[in-house]
């Protein structure tokens, strides 16, 4: 038998392949350029990118109401209410608002009302309520208004139970009946406490203010002190403060004669207060209300004319007054009251006041030695003597008087006092 050989074709490698591809490809462009057909290369078509899908077109009906604001939509999330729109229904509102009426006339101060006292620190608006209808012939409807004040100040930590009122309460109704039955109510418990209930347009037994805290012109109650003067008490101060410090701050209110500040021997830092005298006592007033009142000038540039060689812009000055606080220096609150008046003062002390006290003057005796004489003007007299203390014999006093008469010593350990000196 005739032996056969079997050719094998020889291997191709892979840069080779990559090769005949790329040739191929671009075989095809060429004739696709050379026919004028366009075919889409399922290659390039995969590596490019994804065209954007276009937003559909939104449709707005101008008929409809406006839909609410974001600060509307929030006050209506506060008030747990739904916002109205422009084109909601006008019978809603009606109702509303006579409701809204009716609350407010509801909860108004009426002329029959009392005062609740020594409430427990438990009590609320519900259970006050409760405790007056039942204990009385008071029914819900007949009470208008409960007024709570509620605690401002944080609770002591420790209490047990945080108070949930002031401790008293008004109460109005709309009848005076319903008001003396509730004020029958007195010295009843609530939780254990007497109730005091009274009228509350009634205020007897309230203690008179004094002549010096009566209110004054303006309806502020008026400081008690000497009546107003060029002199100025500031205290409150810082022991850093210096005089300085005093004539920059108060030299606002005005002219300043001068400042004495009480300050240390040692170290003559201020004590924390001083006395200033001003030029006017009422630039005095402005230092002890603690405020003043500064023009604040704001330039204003006038409009330039077209016409002529005035270019320039002229400025206005428009004066408006502002409120100015000087009741604080370096974060400290300052207590400022008029002071006495160095007149009256020295009145007191060498002026004729001091004279009334000491009577009339006698001729050629100096002031101070006229304690010594009467109002006639004679002399009082010598001064009673005496009487010498009788002698005593030393024979006489029994052994050990003496000893039983005098302290007895401590005899616990006492701390040695004396100072130890070293010679070198």
């Amino acid at each position: 038998m005739a032996s056969t050989t079997v050719l094998t074709p020889p291997e191709v490698s892979n840069k080779e392949l990559k090769k005949k591809k790329k040739k191929s490809r671009s075989k095809d462009k060429e004739d696709e350029a050379v026919n004028g057909e366009e075919v889409p290369d399922e290659t390039r078509v995969a590596k490019k990118r994804k065209r954007e899908v276009l937003p559909e077109e939104l449709e707005i009906d101008v008929t409809l109401p406006e839909p609410p604001s974001k600060k509307e939509a929030r006050r209506a999330k506060k008030a747990k209410t739904k916002p109205s729109a422009d084109g909601a229904d006008g019978d809603a509102e009606a109702k509303t608002a006579v409701g809204s009426a009716d609350d407010k006339q509801a909860g108004k101060r009426s002329d029959f009302g009392v005062w609740i006292g020594n409430l427990p620190w438990s009590a609320t608006k519900e259970t006050l309520r409760t405790f007056i209808t039942e204990n009385s012939d008071i029914t819900n409807e007949q009470i208008t208004r409960v007024n709570m004040p509620a605690p401002r100040e944080a609770p002591n930590p420790r209490w047990t139970t945080k108070p949930l009122n002031k401790g008293f309460a008004y109460v109005d109704f709309s009848t005076e009946l319903a008001m003396y039955s509730a004020i029958a109510l007195t010295e009843t418990k609530m939780d254990g406490r007497p109730l005091l209930i009274k009228n509350a347009n009634s205020f007897e037994g309230r203690p008179e203010k004094p002549a010096t805290e009566q209110e004054g012109a303006d309806g502020k109650a008026v400081k008690p002190g000497h009546p107003p003067n060029k002199r100025v008490f500031v205290g409150n101060l810082a022991f850093d403060v210096t005089k300085e410090d005093l004539q920059e701050h108060f030299g606002q209110c005005g002219e300043i004669l001068d400042i004495h500040m009480a300050t240390f021997e040692d170290s003559g830092k201020c004590k924390g207060y001083a006395w200033i005298t001003f030029a006017d006592a009422e630039i005095a007033t402005w230092a002890v209300k603690g405020f003043v009142f500064k023009a604040e000038t704001k330039i204003k540039k006038a409009d330039s004319d077209s016409s002529g060689d005035e270019d320039t812009k002229k400025p206005k000055k428009d004066k408006k007054p502002r409120k100015w606080y000087i009741n604080k220096l370096r974060g400290r609150e300052l207590r400022c009251e008029f002071a006495e008046d160095s007149t009256v003062r020295y009145n007191k002390r060498y002026g004729k006041e001091k004279e009334k006290e000491k009577g009339p003057a006698i001729e050629g005796v100096h002031p101070d030695r006229q304690r010594h004489f009467d109002g006639d003007g004679g002399n009082r007299g010598p001064r009673p003597k005496r009487e010498p203390r009788a002698k005593v014999d030393p024979r006489s006093i029994r052994p050990g008087a003496a000893h039983t008469s005098a302290p007895r010593a401590s005899q616990a350990i006492v701390e040695a006092k004396g100072k130890k000196t070293t010679f070198g």
